[in-house]
């Protein structure tokens, strides 16, 4: 009897065990194979005019070993937080100041391919006669595992998407500002770490470019960092870091000065901040040192007398 009670007891613990293991989600058809797209390239920056037409093209390639369908979506997208991510629109709420994705048509929007194997889908986009100056955002999506279910399900796997940055002629404004730009206060040592937030006003993404100057407390120059230009989007802020990894020690105080350039007119964006470096090692040696001096200056005559008293 209790040895029935035991494999009762086991046998419903072995099967809690197996219920709480982690499942793995298949695409609808897929038997549990490694399924895998990739698209080049990620991102595009494209020009036109208004009522102008110009074609491109991504390539997507079916990373797995087992043959897969796939579906072309285009979305809106927008700026999301400040360290440059994006959030795509639905149809229903297309940003239509900044809207791109109705004016592009995919060839072709559905198709297969097999394992291993690449294909070409190009992209037309047809900029309206009355298209709005600057800025217009969409992303090509490719969609792996087909359409949406009528009843509401789908039966996507994985989705991955190349960005396009779509600059419109006419009008323009090119507007920037610095929300901050700031360093530790205090570092015991390097690499110093610069955050630069950029803010866009303007109607066109913008690419901050410049450098990063170093002075010492004397106002000599130490080095420059160049400034690793990233795109900021309209209405958004974006995080810009640059780290400084010199090859000395740093022992002192430190003043970086941003001198940056941005839009077609190279308009200017600067700032500053001072930070210290001091190793805590050097501070100690520093400060016993100090401390030393101060004891041999308060006691002057003592010390004479025993440096007398050496002597003889």
């Amino acid at each position: 009897m209790r040895k029935k009670v035991f494999k009762l007891v086991v046998g419903i613990f072995a099967l809690a065990a197996i219920l709480a293991m982690p499942k793995h989600i298949y695409a609808e058809g897929d038997t549990g194979g490694a399924r895998g797209i990739t698209i080049v390239p990620l991102n595009f920056e494209l020009f036109a005019n208004p009522g102008e037409s110009i074609t491109d093209k991504v390539r997507v390639t079916n990373t797995s070993d087992v043959e897969g369908s796939y579906q072309i979506l285009i979305q809106d997208f927008a700026a999301t937080g400040e360290e440059g991510n994006v959030s795509l629109f639905e149809d229903d709420q297309t940003n239509h100041s900044f809207s791109l994705a109705k004016w592009i048509q995919p060839e072709p929007k559905n198709f297969t391919l097999k394992a291993k194997e690449e294909k070409t889908i190009y992209f037309t986009i047809n900029v309206p006669k009355d298209a709005e100056p600057g800025g217009h955002y969409a992303s090509v999506l490719v969609n792996m595992g087909g359409d949406v279910k009528p009843s509401g399900g789908a039966s996507v796997a994985s989705r991955i998407g190349s960005l396009i940055l779509l600059r419109v002629s006419g009008n323009i404004r090119e507007e920037a500002n610095i929300e901050s730009f700031t360093a530790p206060s205090y570092s015991e040592k390097s690499p110093i770490e610069f955050d630069l937030r950029v803010k866009n006003t303007g109607n066109n993404h913008i690419r901050p470019k410049g450098t990063i100057v170093i002075t010492n407390i004397l106002g000599q120059k130490v080095t420059e960092v160049p400034l690793d230009g990233l795109n900021v989007l309209p209405n958004a802020i974006r995080k810009i870091p640059t780290t400084w990894k010199p090859n000395q020690m740093l022992a002192g105080r430190y003043t970086a000065t941003l001198v940056a350039n941005y839009g077609s007119s190279n308009k200017q964006l600067t700032s500053t901040v001072s930070f210290i470096v001091f190793p805590k090692w050097l501070a100690l040696v520093v400060g016993t040192g100090i401390i030393l001096l101060a004891v041999v200056i308060s006691n002057k005559k003592a010390v004479k007398k025993l440096l007398h008293k050496l002597t003889k």
